[in-house]
């Protein structure tokens, strides 16, 4: 079998676009990593649109204004002292995987099929920009809706554009993204810290909804913290990622696991009066035990801590530090326990959502009954 070269990620790849003068009229941008869709959108608008003509060469359409004859009427308006005029359609797909009205109309002259025409036409003196919004979790239709337009429209603009997108970053992808945080604001911080920073943040995790923006609000938390210091010290990032709910529910388990109830009613306040929802936490709390789970069976097939991670890693995206964490946790609890701990916290999931106990109350109830 060929070796295969590892796919270069979208914001490498729009970076050397960008700096080669290769970005095509047309280009859309999405992927789960909303902050560098908003980033490179703003990028590429100051790149294209000169400050002093932006009220002139910049047209934003919104759903409600993004209408065929909008967008054709900007195509073909010349810039006035900017390299291109820029027509920007943000969130042209919602979170629950709609197109703006005009284009739901299958089969009519203003549809997405009719979109693709008048898209395929923009000249190089224009820039027709394109964002589309992530599904919303809370739905597995917006997911598959979302999915289903979302092919559509890639089709469309890879016939005469480029589609950047942008997945979560990895590895020495997030180190300099991290890096340049801290070298941006003149700071210093070691490699072991910036490891550290990696490992709790959350970034890494698939139990609670913490991306770039969240992990770029701590950096800029964790730079506020070190004040005049040149380097960012151990107890700036540990200050600041001991709010992680990830974190605080780890740490609420093995307060259970150790039979510290105390402990982990204190947690459970802590995470709910900074502002977590009890659905938050209580997806928080299932994701982790089904972790712990999967972590503790493997190990009861015997296999080795090293070969969980790499398959938890390679299946599901989760960092070998969580993974570590998990096996370490499950000591404290049985398979069995783990189970009948899980089935309780799915049981305190179904009452919540259909009101038979507070949300709250609900909580505290199965901290108690663990």
């Amino acid at each position: 079998m060929a070796f295969q070269q590892p796919q270069e990620h979208a914001f490498v790849k729009i970076g050397k676009d960008m700096k080669a003068g290769a970005i095509p009229g047309l280009v859309l941008l999405c992927g789960t990593e909303e902050y560098l869709v908003d980033f490179y959108a703003q990028a590429l608008i100051n790149k294209f649109v000169n400050p002093a003509t932006k009220s002139l060469d910049l047209l934003t359409l919104d759903r409600e204004k993004a209408t065929a004859g909008a967008i054709m009427e900007g195509l073909e308006t010349v810039s006035l002292m900017s390299e291109r005029k820029v027509i920007f359609l943000p969130d042209f797909i919602d979170a629950r995987g709609k197109f703006p009205k005009e284009f739901e109309k299958s089969g009519s002259a203003k549809s997405i099929e009719a979109f693709a025409d008048y898209a395929a036409s923009v000249g190089s003196s224009a820039l027709l920009l394109i964002t589309a919004q992530k599904p919303s979790t809370s739905s597995d239709r917006a997911k598959q809706s979302t999915g289903k337009n979302l092919q559509k429209l890639k089709k469309i603009v890879k016939e005469s554009g480029t589609v950047y997108d942008f997945d979560a970053l990895e590895g020495g992808q997030l180190r300099r993204f991290i890096e340049k945080r801290f070298r941006d604001a003149g700071k210093a911080c070691s490699s072991r810290l910036i490891g550290q920073i990696i490992r709790d943040s959350g970034y890494d995790s698939k139990t609670v909804d913490y991306g770039l923006y969240h992990l770029d609000n701590d950096l800029k938390k964790i730079i506020a913290h070190a004040g005049d210091a040149p380097e960012i010290a151990a107890g700036d990032v540990s200050l600041v990622l001991t709010d992680n709910p990830d974190n605080n529910i780890f740490a609420m388990l093995d307060a259970i696991g150790r039979n510290r109830k105390d402990e982990a009613f204190r947690l459970l306040d802590n995470l709910l009066n900074n502002g977590a929802s009890e659905y938050t936490i209580l997806a928080g709390i299932t994701g982790q035990l089904e972790l712990l789970l999967t972590v503790k069976e493997m190990r009861d097939e015997g296999i080795r801590l090293d070969e969980i991670q790499k398959t938890l890693k390679s299946e599901q995206r989760i960092h070998e530090f969580r993974t570590k964490k998990a096996s370490e946790l499950s000591g404290r609890f049985t398979t069995d326990g783990l189970r009948k701990i899980l089935h309780s916290a799915y049981d305190v999931d179904e009452h919540i959502k259909t009101g038979l106990m507070e949300g709250r109350l609900a909580l505290e109830f199965f901290i108690a009954g663990i």
